[in-house]
């Protein structure tokens, strides 16, 4: 039997030098061979712009002063200033600029790049880091990288030194995009769908009605799953998702032609917004299909929205449950697989396609301009639907013009 004692060059992944080799001693005690080895130096000190890994995104390097406003403030402005950055940012970002930015320091580290150029981070430095990704991983993901560099120099008041050079290197980077790291757009949930699976549902179930209920919602109401669904059957929280008392309608009449709903928190705003459904035409009938999940269903006003009942208990419907369900139906009418987000872009161009002004799409949406510009999934059916107009305009308007002339 051989035990070894390994130096700390094997754990930073550096081979021992011929020193230490020379300076083995070998011991044997009862018939197990123990390899000693000299006390490894100690290692070398962290620049003074490393981080912990904890809350990576709001560490400021002890190299890069303070704001020279600082000194100018009182304590409570800049308390005040600092839980508001903190504050700024939804966890998962934090989580993901973290991460890029541990891939930017290991990255300087392996390059040995001085302290004074990794930040605020030179230009050459940056484009490096950027190209060093080049073939392997793909543009929009070193772009993202990049965006949260860019988000540590904006949150700590740090020059930010990305330029054109920048540009042109993350363009090249793109161009080099492996294709294994390009995936095909998801495929969007259509109406054709959402009325096959509303049709394919039993709808005095409680769980399907609760099913039917979500995918009705989430597709007319462009909504985000994680906006809806809890992500396990033990979180029955309504702190982040919509409980039963959170929809709602105006009119005091039996039959309603839409509902507001109120999502507690969104993708974008933590302290919620509100979405409106209106009524469809056919099986997939938002406002029929929540009516009938909540009479089958009966939720107090504190249940999330979409319990359904079983063993003589409530449970949550989980993001899981409901896409394994709609993908189960969907396989066997030959769809392919679908995502929890194919709802949502689904959603967006159905109205799209059904004539409905993009500015109206885009605010019932909640929808950034630049993201809903990338999810125009349809855009050889929607562009001759509204270039169209173009021309049917321009003749109005010159018949216009000539009968008031005359």
């Amino acid at each position: 039997m051989r035990s070894l004692t390994y130096t700390s060059a094997t754990v930073l992944n550096t081979p021992p030098s011929d020193s230490t080799r020379a300076h083995k001693k070998t011991v044997t005690t009862h018939n197990t061979v123990v390899l000693k080895q000299p006390r490894a130096p100690p290692p070398k000190p962290a620049p003074t712009n490393s981080f912990s890994r904890s809350a990576l995104l709001f560490k400021r390097p002890s190299s890069i002063p303070p704001p020279s406003v600082d000194p100018l403030l009182s304590a409570k402005t800049i308390s005040l200033l600092n839980k508001s950055i903190l504050n700024s940012l939804s966890a998962p970002t934090i989580a993901g600029y973290s991460l890029a930015l541990t891939r930017f320091l290991n990255f300087c580290n392996q390059e040995n790049i001085p302290p004074e150029l990794r930040f605020p981070a030179d230009e050459y430095v940056l484009s490096a880091f950027a190209a060093s990704n080049a073939g392997s991983l793909s543009g929009s993901t070193v772009c993202k990288y990049i965006s949260a560099l860019k988000s540590w120099h904006i949150l700590h008041n740090v020059e930010w030194k990305g330029g054109s050079r920048l540009n042109f290197v993350l363009n090249g980077v793109k161009n080099l995009t492996p294709p294994s790291s390009r995936r095909p757009p998801r495929s969007p949930v259509n109406a054709v769908m959402l009325t096959s699976l509303s049709t394919s549902l039993n709808l005095r179930d409680p769980l399907d009605a609760a099913i039917a209920a979500a995918a009705s919602v989430a597709f007319w109401g462009q909504c985000r799953l994680g906006e809806l669904l809890a992500p396990s059957r033990s979180d029955t929280s309504t702190s982040f998702r919509p409980s039963r008392q959170n929809l709602s309608t105006k009119s005091p009449h039996r039959h309603v032609s839409s509902y507001t709903l109120f999502l507690p928190q969104t993708k974008t705003k933590r302290h919620g917004d509100s979405i409106t459904i209106v009524s469809q035409v056919g099986p997939s009938d938002p406002l029929h299909l929540l009516r009938n999940h909540l009479r089958v269903n009966d939720l107090t006003p504190s249940s999330p929205l979409f319990a359904y009942k079983a063993s003589h208990s409530y449970y949550p419907l989980t993001k899981r449950q409901f896409i394994i369900r709609c993908n189960n139906i969907w396989s066997t009418l030959g769809y392919p697989h679908t995502t929890g987000h194919s709802f949502r872009i689904g959603g967006t161009t159905e109205l799209l396609l059904s004539g409905v002004p993009p500015d109206v799409v885009k605010t019932m949406g909640r929808w950034s301009s630049d993201s809903f510009l990338r999810y125009w999934r349809s855009l050889d059916d929607l562009a001759p639907l509204y270039a169209m107009n173009v021309r049917r305009n321009a003749h109005n308007r010159s018949q216009s013009s000539t009968t008031r002339t005359s």
